[in-house]
């Protein structure tokens, strides 16, 4: 089994990133949210398509892999000059860290460009157990009747 990354975990970084920069400028930030975007937007056409998973396949391959390889050599290029400790440093670094497992999904038209659906069906479970556990701390009788 291998491990696939979560480009929505990724998206969120630079999306801190943009918030960090100078207001009405484009920065650093930006242009990875850019290409990014990009990949979704392929993603999403296909679903509206409802292309099947060899269409998903060519696609991402003819669409997705320029984008990556554009995002990759950005990459490259730009984390020398960004300090690790910013926040475009550290979305950056998270980038570089989970490339391999961020790019896996072009090799199957099966495989999610993120886990969103998968968090979306835990979120209420989630939830749930968060508000036990304000209940257990905030009041002992309760939190004894719950357990």
């Amino acid at each position: 089994m291998e491990r696939l990354g979560c480009w929505a975990h990724v998206r969120r970084k630079f999306v801190e990133a943009q918030t960090a920069q100078p207001k009405g400028k484009t920065g650093r930030a930006d242009m990875a949210l850019n290409m990014i975007n990009a990949l979704y937007r392929i993603e999403r056409k296909q679903r509206e398509l409802q292309a099947d998973e060899d269409t998903l396949y060519r696609v991402r391959q003819e669409h997705s892999v320029p984008v990556l390889n554009d995002l990759s050599k950005w990459l490259e290029k730009t984390l020398p000059h960004v300090t690790p400790q910013s926040a475009l440093g550290k979305a950056l670094n998270y980038l570089a860290n989970n490339w391999s497992k961020l790019v896996r999904y072009v090799e199957a038209g099966h495989l999610p460009i993120d886990n969103n659906p998968a968090e979306r069906a835990i979120r209420p479970f989630v939830i749930g157990r968060n508000a036990q556990s304000e209940i257990m701390l905030s009041s002992p009788v309760l939190g004894f009747l719950i357990a």
